[in-house]
């Protein structure tokens, strides 16, 4: 437990942003979507924490949902990419899972294991073109399912290829198209925001919204924070200096000599790297902060350091001090603008070097 990187989750501020989602869209049901090991915060832990509240956890795949399980989360649970084999069916019907489904092979495999599920959502192609069904094809399943006697309530779902891009029409025509076709099957809730359309864009009232990102405080979209949005950042990650020295200007430093001091200044060394998930392609001038002092990411990401320096504060650097590397006064936002990346792929890709801390001293609101 030497190494001091740190990862501390904050379980009770995912708590009020799952709070948060349910209030801008009053009349649905919320899923709590955990996938990706709860985009990097710890699946168990959150579900645990949310589990008497939630109206229903979301993952990607059977293998999240038995982990959900074996730590005897009770609430439902949704695979969002439905079964990739028949005999997951059963799993669903032992364990109380509920699915998308979005070919035929699915739909087949379902009615010939008679499994017996509680919410089964057709996925319709609206035009992002990655996985769903036509309109066609929706209807004839939604008609399939509910003949079947299999399924307790069948609705029908989509995802947005833009919802993220405000100015960006492609959202308007997705939710014309699926609406177009709900009305002609009839009947049937729907599912279509993600964090992005439960922020910004008019979706259909009731049914099912998929809180994801903006559980974990994390923006969805470009040039805003999470805390801009009203979110409360969950995760704050940090180290620890491991080592200091004084470089002249002129000196160059790290791999490849990538960074070259422009004058005379303290450099510190920081007890994380890609190793452990910090991205390498992260570039000079990615903000920190040391013990509460701005600074900067300098020269190349090793794999198990980096090193930093002070934008402005002249006081010298010492062994030991704090550094946060996002959370607490550093959006992870911003660090994935340096990275050239998105502050979900910061907190998914993250390896399990670091040591996870979870608190639940912040107080939700209710």
């Amino acid at each position: 437990m030497a190494r001091p990187l740190t990862a501390t989750v904050d379980l009770n501020a995912i708590l009020q942003n799952y709070r948060y989602a349910k209030k801008l869209q009053p009349t649905s049901k919320a899923f709590a979507v955990v996938k990706s090991n709860a985009y990097g915060h710890g699946a168990v832990k959150v579900a645990q924490h949310l589990d008497e509240e939630v109206d229903a956890f979301a993952v990607a795949a059977i293998e999240e949902a038995l982990a959900l399980r074996e730590a005897e989360i009770k609430s439902p649970v949704m695979l969002l990419e439905g079964v990739f084999e028949a005999q997951e069916w059963a799993l669903c019907e032992q364990h109380g899972f509920w699915a998308a489904i979005e070919n035929e092979q699915q739909l087949a495999w379902l009615l010939e294991s008679q499994a017996k599920v509680g919410k089964v959502f057709v996925k319709l192609d609206t035009g992002m073109h990655r996985l769903g069904t036509d309109e066609l094809g929706a209807a004839s399943m939604v008609e399939k399912l509910k003949e079947s006697g299999l399924v307790d309530e069948v609705l029908l779902m989509t995802h947005f290829a833009c919802a993220d891009d405000l100015s960006d029409g492609a959202t308007l025509e997705q939710l014309r198209f699926f609406e177009q076709v709900r009305r002609r099957i009839g009947g049937i809730e729907a599912s279509v925001a993600n964090s992005a359309a439960i922020m910004k864009w008019m979706i259909p009232e009731g049914g099912w919204i998929r809180p994801g990102i903006m559980l974990y405080g994390i923006s969805p979209f470009a040039g805003i924070s999470g805390e801009q949005l009203g979110l409360v950042p969950a995760m704050n990650l940090t180290s620890k200096v491991i080592s200091v020295r004084q470089v002249k200007k002129g000196d160059k430093v790290g791999y490849g000599y990538s960074y070259e001091a422009q004058e005379d200044h303290d450099l510190a060394t920081v007890a994380i790297g890609y190793g452990d998930g910090y991205p390498r392609h992260t570039q000079t001038g990615a903000p920190l902060t040391i013990d509460g002092q701005e600074a900067s990411l300098v020269g190349r990401v090793s794999m198990d350091m980096i090193t930093v320096k002070y934008r402005q504060n002249n006081q010298p650097l010492a062994i030991g001090q704090e550094v946060v590397i996002w959370g607490q006064g550093v959006p992870v936002e911003e660090v994935a603008d340096y990275a050239s990346s998105i502050g979900y792929e910061l907190v998914t890709r993250m390896t399990s070097r670091p040591h996870y801390r979870y608190i639940t001293e912040t107080k939700p609101k209710s």
